[in-house]
């Protein structure tokens, strides 16, 4: 009591001696000639208190205090904390340092200047243990409990709690701990384990001394405890330094020391400086459910590549200074793994090919983004065409797609995604993919492309984008590799063509597909590999095939039954052409066929890729069915060279027993003759046709 009024009177007196000091101010003015005042004294102004930090502490804690009208002379100021004077160490006119002092209770900060007060947010004086440091190596089983009631701190920490050798830390609920100092934190390691529990309705909080990022390190699990888990525990203010084993900073962490696993559950892990969570490559987060992680300084989770699996959709990821999931590189081999729909993108960070050599499922909704240099492949790192299990099954919905991108906009700003396996889990459907096609995918690639498959790979791709590849938009590498179901794609504004594949292989193609906008090539890129072992439906589609010759620089030889739609446009290039028959062996019957049937509408186009006479090979007929057919066709710019050993030179060259019908066709500007004949016991059924601007002649004598 006698404090409390010696407290009044003090407080009373200083009141008295302002309203002195005013009155005294205003009797040294008077008034000038023309009854202005002169020598007045400038009005006092009272100080404020905007910021205290930290806002708890023990005692002899160093606090700031930040505001105005302080004096920067540091004994004019007069600091209390809840009514005990402390010591000003260092003064401006907006911030006092001072040390919390002995016999402080929790309570209002004040600042007295001038004889005006100041009155700022409470201070909580920590009068909890600090002692736990003098047990910091945990060897045998310990248990914490709740000390102190309601919101009090329970324990200080000031250094390394270490568990070791098989034994387990239990916090019970509602236990807080404050941390300070830079290697503050709770770790295990040597079998050691931490089991921190607590309820919906006494959470554990494992705080810093202040409210500042990075007061303290963190809890790590460096080892395989069973009991490892943290549930409704909130993490708030670490992160102070590196962690020796990720070299990261992160507020909850498992290390690769002796394979570490843990569990997080329904806890929060907030306002820390880097990760909220890391886990290293080698570790396991057996359980991960209904976290909140937010407002930290790096991502909200960093992990690698295999451990995917590990993340829920129920827990919010949100509100971090880098709001994705960091996903490290390292092969996915041992485990499938399944990529949940999070409320964050997932973001491949390390520049190289992400390995599937097991199942990768994406849930619908997913963003994916990869940095320069990334990408996901199927296979085995530096070994082309090897079996290969791996899958990936993006499989999205038209109101939620998958994405594919890159970390930076533009063409060609990561690698892409390469197939180089036969599962038939090999699924893309409503995503989209864009910006791939930085750099080849395999060894044996050419070309880059935002979507390559190699060897015998499979994949359904419907009601895909694939745009703004610094390459190909698809790239079917190699001859036995198939798009087993291909429906409703969008392949535009990519740097080169659409597609580039082989002869055999674009029937499985289809017309409901968009090709024609926006690429840098506009057609679909073809090699002339020969047709012999299915037959080959060729569809009208929106753009032209433009065929080249087969790798070996020789034109295409069918064996078997090619159809065209009407409409169809194919050009050739120099060198290329559509010859019926076997390479290097004349006059003997070949059951290959082609029919081409358009319309007075819909003409089908056979034609050069250079305009002119005589700019790719033609057509060769060398087989006698009546399937023969070309009706409303457009014929030009063939007759380059010789097309059979025995000669013939046209844009059409009929070949011994050759029989072919030709109707309702214009045939012109070939560099040898409309139609030629080789070796007899051939024959052409004409009719309705147009010729003009052949260089030999319109049609040869048979």
């Amino acid at each position: 009591m006698k404090k409390a009024f010696m407290k009044v009177q003090k407080h009373a007196f200083k009141g008295l001696m302002a309203v002195m000091a005013l009155g005294l101010a205003v009797s040294c003015s008077s008034d000038g000639d023309d009854g202005s005042m002169i020598n007045e004294e400038p009005e006092i102004q009272s100080p404020t208190i905007t910021g205290i930090s930290p806002n708890s502490g023990v005692v002899g804690t160093e606090v700031t205090i930040t505001g105005t009208n302080f004096s920067s002379t540091g004994n004019q100021n007069e600091v209390e904390f809840n009514g005990t004077a402390a010591t000003v160490k260092s003064a401006s006119v907006t911030q006092l340092v001072v040390d919390v002092p002995e016999d402080a209770t929790t309570g209002q900060v004040s600042v007295t200047v001038n004889g005006r007060t100041a009155v700022g947010t409470s201070f909580t004086v920590l009068t909890a243990d600090v002692s736990l440091c003098n047990q910091n190596e945990i060897l045998e089983n310990t248990t914490w409990e709740d000390v102190e009631p309601g919101d009090a701190v329970d324990y200080v920490i000031q250094c390394e709690i270490n568990v070791r050798g098989n034994a387990l830390l239990t916090i019970e609920p509602g236990v807080i701990i404050a941390f300070e100092g830079e290697n503050s934190g709770i770790f295990t390691s040597e079998g050691g384990g931490l089991k921190a529990v607590g309820t919906v309705e006494n959470t554990i909080q494992f705080l810093g001394t202040s409210e500042n990022k990075g007061v303290w390190k963190g809890v790590y699990f460096g080892s395989n405890h069973p009991e490892n888990r943290l549930e409704h525990v909130i993490v708030s203010h670490a992160g102070r330094s590196a962690s020796t084993q990720s070299g990261e900073k992160g507020a909850v962490q498992l290390s690769r020391d002796e394979d570490s696993s843990g569990a997080i559950v329904n806890c929060t892990i907030t306002d820390n400086d880097g990760f909220g969570v890391f886990i290293t490559d080698e570790s396991d987060l057996e359980e991960f459910s209904n976290n909140v992680i937010s407002n930290n300084e790096e991502a909200p989770v960093g992990l690698y590549f295999n451990q995917l699996s590990a993340l829920d959709a129920a827990s919010d990821y949100q509100g971090n200074a880098k709001n994705y999931i960091e996903v490290r590189e390292n092969d996915l081999e041992d485990d499938p793994v399944n990529m949940a729909f999070l409320n964050v993108p997932y973001r491949f960070v390390d520049s190289g090919r992400y390995n599937i050599q097991n199942e990768l499922n994406i849930d619908p909704g997913n963003t994916l983004e990869f940095t320069n240099g990334s990408g996901l492949r199927l296979g085995v790192q530096a070994s082309d065409c090897a079996d290969t299990s791996g899958s990936l099954n993006a499989t999205g919905t038209p109101e939620n797609p998958i994405t594919f991108r890159g970390v930076t906009p533009g063409k060609g700003t990561w690698l892409g995604i390469g197939f180089n396996s036969a599962s038939p889990n090999n699924n893309l459907i409503h995503c989209t993919i864009s910006g791939g096609g930085s750099a080849d995918l395999y060894n044996a690639s050419e070309f880059a492309a935002n979507v390559t498959l190699q060897c015998n790979s499979r994949l359904t791709l419907q009601n895909t984008t694939l745009t703004d590849s610094g390459g190909y938009g698809l790239y079917v590498l190699d001859d036995d590799a198939q798009l087993e179901d291909f429906e409703a794609n969008s392949i535009v504004n990519n740097e080169l063509a659409p597609i580039w594949m082989h002869l055999p292989q674009v029937n499985e193609l289809d017309a409901a597909t968009t090709y024609a906008d926006g690429n840098g090539m506009t057609y679909i890129q073809v090699v002339g590999d020969a047709v012999t072992d299915a037959d080959l439906t060729i569809k009208k589609l929106d753009v032209p095939y433009r065929i080249e010759t087969e790798r070996s620089g020789r034109e295409t030889y069918v064996e078997t039954a090619i159809t065209i739609e009407a409409g169809t446009i194919l050009e050739f290039e120099t060198g290329a052409g559509l010859v019926l028959g076997s390479p290097g062996v004349d006059c003997i019957p070949t059951t290959g066929s082609l029919n081409a049937q358009g319309t007075s509408e819909e003409p089908i186009i056979f034609r050069g890729a250079s305009e002119g006479q005589g700019t790719w090979l033609g057509i060769g007929i060398n087989s006698s069915t009546s399937a023969n057919l070309l009706n409303f066709c457009e014929i030009s710019g063939g007759g380059a060279e010789q097309m059979y050993n025995a000669g013939g030179r046209g844009n059409i060259v009929i070949h011994c027993s050759g029989s072919l019908t030709l109707e309702n066709s214009t045939i012109s500007d070939s560099g040898g003759w409309g139609i030629d004949f080789v070796q007899g016991g051939n024959s052409l059924s004409q009719s309705g046709n147009t010729f003009a601007n052949n260089a030999l002649g319109d049609v040869a004598s048979n």
